[in-house]
């Protein structure tokens, strides 16, 4: 992962670290259509004004996606971009959790370093 990636990957974290957003986004989950924020705002127990501004930070890290029809907005999850970005992190987690389960004493640990 580069420099560009971490950076993109810590926005993410960011945006998705906070309460309210993150169960904004688990609501959207569970949407087959876009919402509004009015319709949004029950699983957090915040007001429209509040669930939106908290929206409007997660649509600009492209974790939301934003439809407007007439006065409204309504909002979808953007599944695939946000399922790849945690993706790359969770092979990351994954890559450095296999290299590292072997036991440093095992027979397998020998003859893999003694071919290296």
């Amino acid at each position: 992962m580069d420099l560009d990636e971490r950076h993109e990957l810590a926005r993410l974290l960011k945006a998705l670290g906070e309460y309210n957003r993150l169960s904004l986004v688990y609501e959207l989950c569970g949407c087959a259509e876009p919402e509004n924020a009015m319709c949004l705002c029950e699983c957090c127990s915040v007001d429209a004004s509040v669930a939106s501004r908290h929206l409007k930070a997660l649509a600009q890290e492209d974790i939301v996606q934003i439809e407007s029809r007439g006065r409204e907005r309504h909002y979808s999850l953007n599944r695939k971009e946000v399922a790849q970005r945690l993706r790359m992190l969770a092979d990351e987690i994954d890559g450095q959790k296999t290299a590292r389960s072997e036991p440093q004493d095992s027979p397998d640990a020998y003859s893999k370093s003694a071919r290296s």
